[in-house]
């Protein structure tokens, strides 16, 4: 079983690198300046709830069809442990110390605390559990091709710092809450035996946090570099946009 995933010197050795060419003491040590949110970034907020991804047909489906609730769940276990991966390396493009922190508040709430060498209270760990509950084997747990693309539309997005923070801040932290609402509605329907509260809870109070803490740090670069702007809303919107097809192709399978 490897511990380790792939790695990438090239990267490692640009971050070095530019911390050399574009060293500017200020923008890495200095406090950034309190900012409202920018408007595009509150215009980025609202493709959420105008995608409607609470009343998409799959969550209907799943809510009278086990099977496709356990298939998932299957899927939501790559797509949970990848994220998590994506947001570390999210982290280590913020130049400034006080941003990298505050985004790491977000990193720590996706893992959560360790006691006797397991994060218990990590998203992961608790979509483990959810996932023993149900039955499913972990020799029976395979990505989909419309999960592997959508994890590829996904890092797709995230073309660059600015890009990344519109992608998972909006197109996962703040759509994940209304959708996972509408998980919780199909388990209550198909599977209420299942213990399925701690992850699902876990997720949907967390990330309104997560999704809020992202927009500022977005705000604070776009104000410092007007020209992110464009960039921010193209990546969320993107990554809304493959979400919303993900479940379409989820739906195609159980119907």
């Amino acid at each position: 079983m490897a511990l380790t995933g792939p790695w990438n010197a090239e990267l490692a050795s640009q971050l070095v690198e530019s911390n050399f060419v574009q060293w500017k003491y200020g923008a890495r040590f200095l406090p950034t300046e309190t900012v409202p949110l920018h408007p595009v970034v509150e215009e980025a907020s609202r493709l959420v709830p105008e995608s409607g991804v609470e009343r998409h047909p799959f969550f209907a489906l799943a809510g009278r069809s086990r099977p496709a609730l356990e298939f998932w769940v299957t899927q939501e276990l790559f797509v949970t442990g990848v994220f998590a991966q994506l947001l570390g390396l999210t982290s280590s493009a913020l130049v400034n110390v006080h941003q990298r922190a505050r985004f790491n508040l977000v990193l720590q709430g996706e893992h959560g605390g360790v006691k006797d060498g397991i994060a218990r209270a990590s998203h992961p760990w608790l979509l483990h559990k959810l996932a023993h509950s149900m039955g499913i084997a972990p020799d029976s747990v395979e990505p989909a091709q419309p999960t592997y693309d959508f994890l590829r539309d996904l890092a797709f997005s995230m073309s660059s710092p600015i890009g990344a923070l519109g992608a998972l801040g909006v197109g996962n932290e703040q759509m994940l809450v209304p959708e996972y609402g509408a998980v919780k509605s199909a388990f209550e329907s198909a599977a209420p035996e299942v213990e399925h509260g701690d992850f699902l809870n876990a997720n949907i109070y967390e990330d309104t946090e997560h999704s809020a803490l992202i927009a500022h740090i977005a705000s604070e670069l776009i104000a410092h570099d007007p020209s992110l702007a464009d960039h921010y809303l193209a990546a969320a919107r993107s990554s809304v946009t493959a979400r919303m097809r993900y479940y379409d192709r989820l739906a195609d399978l159980y119907t």
